[in-house]
């Protein structure tokens, strides 16, 4: 009926409470030395560019230089409804949001002017401590958005749990990057994936052999194996919901041994 709200289902449980990124890895930062520090991945929609990306250089210059900024646009009305902004600035909103924060981060005095965001003459900082700025991994949940990556993005941030499909998506972004004359061996692959202990995950699958990270461990270094074949970079393995951290640990020991032996 008009005028009745229609209740909105949640993806997943655990997302009734979730950390906000920039503050849990600020945290991090100051608990680790090494290692990097991702979003995974921020609907940059959602926050006025200039403060996302003083908020995002802070994060760089607290971990000495090791962040990583999975970005993309959000997708849910609700959520750009509670962000008062209208869910019809996906697209080229998000393609002037990323300049306005490269923008940001470049050398003052910071000017931007385009069709959704604009910055006055200004002093804006800090600047990140990496010298080129923050790279931004662009997820992706069509074509389209593979070609936006390609054309916008300084790398690529799948969330794929079949191999078949990520090979696909890959392939797509590489000619779409080379049509846009820039080169995607440059560009760095960070996927997100989700890990099962659960045999029974793959199995269920139409294609069982291209499923990601799923039943017994021993089997997840031939995963490792056809991802770097394929050119990723970097994985990031999301475990089920409910698996308990001793589980984890062993499994990501287990894992580094066998995939870097010696």
């Amino acid at each position: 009926m008009p005028g009745v709200p229609v209740p909105v289902e949640m993806p997943v449980e655990y997302y009734r409470s979730v950390f906000d990124p920039i503050d849990l890895l600020a945290y991090l930062a100051g608990r680790t030395s090494r290692i990097l520090l991702g979003t995974s991945a921020i609907n940059v929609l959602y926050h006025p560019p200039v403060l996302l990306a003083r908020r995002l250089a802070t994060l760089d210059q607290l971990s000495e230089g090791r962040l990583i900024a999975g970005v993309t646009s959000g997708w849910m009305a609700e959520e750009f409804g509670v962000a008062g902004v209208p869910q019809t600035r996906m697209g080229g909103g998000f393609d002037d949001h990323l300049a306005a924060m490269r923008a940001v981060w470049g050398p003052d005095p910071v000017e931007y002017s385009g069709p959704h965001y604009s910055i006055p003459t200004s002093d804006v900082g800090p600047k990140p401590a990496q010298p080129g700025g923050i790279p931004l991994l662009v997820g992706y949940n069509t074509s389209a958005g593979l070609r936006r990556a390609a054309r916008i993005g300084d790398g690529l941030h799948p969330y794929r749990n079949d191999l078949a499909q990520l090979r696909s998506d890959l392939d797509q972004w590489r000619d779409a990057a080379a049509a846009a004359g820039r080169d995607p061996s440059r560009m760095p692959v960070v996927l997100r994936t989700a890990a099962s202990l659960d045999p029974d995950r793959a199995a269920a699958a139409e294609n069982p052999g291209s499923v990601l990270f799923a039943g017994e461990v021993a089997s997840w270094t031939e995963d490792v194996a056809a991802l770097e074949s394929l050119g990723v970079d970097h994985v990031f393995i999301q475990f089920d919901p409910g698996t308990s951290a001793d589980d984890i640990l062993q499994a990501m020991s287990h894992l580094r041994v066998a995939a870097r032996p010696g």
